[in-house]
């Protein structure tokens, strides 16, 4: 008959604020009955039983002592299975489970002690955040952009007052609260910034064991009660007409604008010929600085690189970002930060030609020393904003689209862009891969363009039919 097992052990350990204690126990299980009914890998796989099938007292073979495998019908499993059973004590005792480890044990009865957390912090969702995001910028996972557009989000979390609570206190229904709170005045697309911010938060506080479950994984979607921006392109006659007054008017700028008629008329057409975003353009440079070749233009290769863009830090100022809108996708998939252009994507020489008449007029401005390809006359770099302005205000005097309400954006040109690639008959994959976007983005972006042009194709389907007089 086997021996006895050894009595509990009460370990001396204790839980962090005095509270709770660990037992320690040798586990056995009767196996009379049922013995070697199920074996391990180990013990199915023995040919010498002679130990175990005449076994005295604890006595194991070298192959059983060594086998740590608990689901195995060995004689004395016990004999290298030990359980950790931690307990507390409010008046009565209560037994928080059993674990292999002892440290396991601790912890449960930390969680337990600090209402679920294995132990107390202060830290607040803000600082989270901010580690959270200094972290992946340290490790080159974000740019500075990324970084400077996610501490806005937790600015705009602070004002409302999410931001500034201990994440240990903040509830399912405090971030459901701030996401309600959000439908008036956000778009739909700002919205879900500010929920997988959040999300990534609470993600990050598990991770370090600050927080045991995330509340953000049943929080309702919210939607926005904006109106539904619709990406809306310029017809050929409203384009036509928009970029021949832009070629034969010298003067297009106000008198009063930092940005001359030549920079203008150039940023202009090269958005409609290339449909890159206005941000990406204006962050083209050409020469050399202090210490780099930093030019984005290459006439030999006839491309140009697009590798940063015009963005606003935390603060909401336009700085130069280091990266793109989606250079952090491309790196996830394994693909270089930047996107080189062909010369090729405009009909003719159009983009190198506009690319060498403006390399020599911005040699004219004399502050240029970041050998900006558009600047300002003080050789400041030229923010999104200044071109709309521009643009706006000649859309109206041209009477194109009087009925957009908000007036013509210099975007616009971008989804101009794209409706000339369908009407062409050009692939949603190719026209993804030129203007630097996803399939899955530009089919939702461009929906009602593309279903425009889906009715078409089914026409030609009609068509082949009755001129091939097919039967149906």
């Amino acid at each position: 008959m086997a021996g006895r097992p050894k009595k509990n052990e009460q370990l001396k350990t204790r839980g962090r604020k005095g509270t709770g204690t660990i037992t320690k126990n040798i586990q056995k299980n009767d196996r009379k009955e049922r013995r070697l009914t199920q074996m391990c890998k180990i013990c199915s796989e023995c040919k010498d039983r002679s130990i175990c099938n005449n076994r005295e007292g604890t006595n194991a073979c070298k192959k059983c002592k060594e086998c740590t495998n608990k689901n195995c019908d060995r004689f004395y499993i016990g004999i290298k299975y030990k359980a950790f059973s931690p307990q507390i004590n409010n008046g009565k005792r209560e037994y928080l489970g059993s674990f292999n480890t002892q440290e396991e044990a601790q912890q449960s009865i930390d969680k337990y002690k600090n209402g679920g957390f294995v132990e107390k912090s202060e830290l607040t969702l803000f600082e989270i955040l901010e580690k959270k995001n200094e972290v992946r910028l340290n490790a080159n996972v974000i740019k500075d952009n990324t970084h400077g557009r996610n501490k806005n989000l937790r600015n705009k979390m602070k004002k409302y007052g999410l931001a500034d609570k201990p994440i240990q206190k903040i509830t399912k229904d405090n971030i459901q609260d701030y996401l309600n709170s959000l439908k008036e005045g956000f778009s739909q697309s700002e919205i879900n910034k500010h929920r997988d911010e959040i999300k990534a938060g609470f993600k990050y506080a598990i991770q370090h064991h600050l927080i045991v479950e995330n509340p953000c994984d049943n929080i309702t979607p919210v939607t926005s009660k904006l109106p539904t921006k619709i990406a809306r392109a310029f017809e050929t006659d409203e384009q036509n007409l928009l970029l021949d007054y832009i070629n034969t008017t010298p003067s297009l700028t106000d008198i009063r604008s930092s940005m001359d008629s030549i920079t203008f008329k150039n940023i202009v057409k090269l958005s409609f010929d290339c449909g890159q975003r206005i941000g990406e353009i204006l962050a083209l440079q050409t020469g050399y600085d202090q210490k780099h070749y930093t030019s984005d233009i290459d006439f030999e290769k006839e491309i140009f690189k697009i590798s940063k863009t015009i963005t606003r830090d935390e603060n909401g100022k336009f700085i130069l970002g280091d990266s793109t809108k989606n250079s952090e996708k491309r790196r996830k998939k394994g693909l270089p930060d930047y996107r080189e252009i062909d010369f090729d994507i405009a009909p003719e020489n159009v983009i190198e030609d506009i690319f060498k008449e403006q390399i020599e007029h911005s040699k004219t401005f004399d502050n240029n020393t970041q050998h900006f390809l558009f600047c300002n006359r003080n050789g400041d770099f030229i923010t999104p904003s200044q071109v709309t302005t521009t643009f706006k205000r000649i859309c109206r005097k041209l009477h194109i689209q009087e009925d957009n309400t908000d007036g013509c954006f210099i975007h616009q040109a971008r989804h101009s862009f794209v409706c000339r690639c369908l009407e062409a008959g050009l692939k949603v994959e190719t026209i993804a891969d030129l203007i630097g976007d996803t399939v899955e983005q530009v089919q939702k972006t461009y929906a009602h363009i593309l279903k425009r042009f889906k009715k078409d194709e089914k026409s030609k389907l009609r068509d082949y039919y009755k001129n091939n007089n097919l039967r149906t």
